[in-house]
């Protein structure tokens, strides 16, 4: 009996979209998106929040925790490959079992000391004497 192939729906990954790293006998490692279809990365250096980690085989992605963003650098024939927080390269498949998040390339600025002091001035009126 031969095996058939089906081919899974794809999309386009959103911000915020929750995504889990499966393995698959026939596409091998592939993200899979909140409606159960194959999800393709929108562009390279877009940036992925881990949610939540599994044991590898790779020593460094044993490393990686959950908040951490690792970034898509690229595919190589067929194969993804990321940058981890640590600046090595994995392939896709040492993700499996992982669940990422697409987050927004925009960096929110970090405030500094003096913002909250400057607000709460500028809220109080002009001085008077």
């Amino acid at each position: 009996m031969r095996t058939r192939w089906i081919p899974l729906p794809e999309h386009t990954a959103q911000f915020d979209e929750i995504m889990g790293v499966l393995w698959s006998d026939y596409y091998g490692a592939a993200l899979v998106g909140d409606q159960g279809e194959i999800a393709r990365l929108p562009h390279k250096g877009c940036r992925l929040e881990v949610v939540a980690t599994a044991e590898s085989s790779h020593q460094e992605v044993n490393l990686v925790l959950p908040g951490q963003v690792i970034r898509y650098k690229s595919s190589f024939c067929c194969l993804d490959r990321f940058e981890l927080p640590s600046g090595t390269t994995v392939g896709l498949w040492h993700l499996v079992g992982f669940t990422l998040r697409l987050v927004s390339d925009a960096l929110t600025p970090v405030p500094s000391e003096n913002a909250g002091t400057n607000l709460a001035l500028a809220s109080n009126g002009p001085e008077r004497r």
